[in-house]
């Protein structure tokens, strides 16, 4: 099997653009009529990186699910001009999972703060891609199928961050606010404002203000939660020095 080293796009690649994908194309089983049917998703991410869902049993989609979990979904980045097809994507195979709502819930709203005002329909569930193949493409002859272990972080590293997340959340709030702002302003080109950490996983956090969310990836993934510390170190640092 290809080595992460000699890839010519990597898994860890592959995750970072899952983390900043809001939308998503959905690849399920139609029932009826039968045969492939695609649709739009908003997508999040839970701590590993596995992509998550949260639709309405009105949907086409939400019925495929629940007949047949085998599915597919494909974050991409489309550029602005010239060729589409130059832009990074990732599908994502494997079986869709329900979650409990307060596995998620928050976590998925904070990345859609608008989702807020239909968390409680009881017609809306969670589910969760359980991946078994993932296939990348980043432009020209950088084309690459790799394994969910290369892709996606274990699950006791990404469990013991997301248990420290919400301190971290409120500490860099509270006590760091000019830091938080200097991170959107500086190292995501954002506007100045009251910026505010409402997320926080291995790999980065995203900021929030006035519904616009970004999405701030560290420099390495963080494997313990003492990590998340020197993470916000290191990019304060890189901030104040652009």
């Amino acid at each position: 099997m290809t080595t992460p080293a000699s890839r010519s796009f990597t898994g860890t690649e592959a995750r970072a653009l899952l983390r900043r994908a809001r939308t998503a194309a959905l690849g399920t089983s139609n029932r009826e009529p039968r045969g492939p049917y695609v649709s739009l998703a908003n997508i999040a991410t839970d701590g590993q990186g596995y992509p998550v869902i949260f639709i309405s049993r009105l949907a086409w989609h939400t019925r495929n699910i629940e007949a047949n979990p085998e599915a597919s979904i494909m974050v991409s980045e489309i550029p602005t001009t010239g060729d589409a097809l130059t832009g990074p994507r990732v599908t994502i195979m494997g079986r869709f999972e329900k979650l409990d709502a307060s596995e998620i819930a928050q976590r998925y709203a904070r990345h859609h703060p608008a989702a807020q005002t239909y968390l409680d329909f009881p017609d809306f569930s969670f589910w969760r891609l359980v991946p078994e193949k993932i296939h990348a493409v980043a432009g020209f002859g950088r084309i690459e199928t790799m394994e969910p272990d290369e892709v996606f972080l274990p699950e006791s590293a990404a469990t013991a961050v997301m248990a420290s997340a919400q301190g971290a959340i409120d500490h860099m709030n509270e006590d760091h606010a000019d830091a938080v702002e200097l991170y959107a302003v500086k190292l995501l080109k954002a506007q100045p404002g009251k910026w505010r950490v409402t997320a926080i996983d291995p790999d980065g956090a995203h900021l929030e203000l006035e519904g616009k969310v970004l999405r701030l990836a560290f420099d390495q993934p963080a494997e313990k939660a003492a990590d998340l510390r020197q993470a916000f170190v290191a990019l304060a640092q890189r901030a104040r020095n652009s």
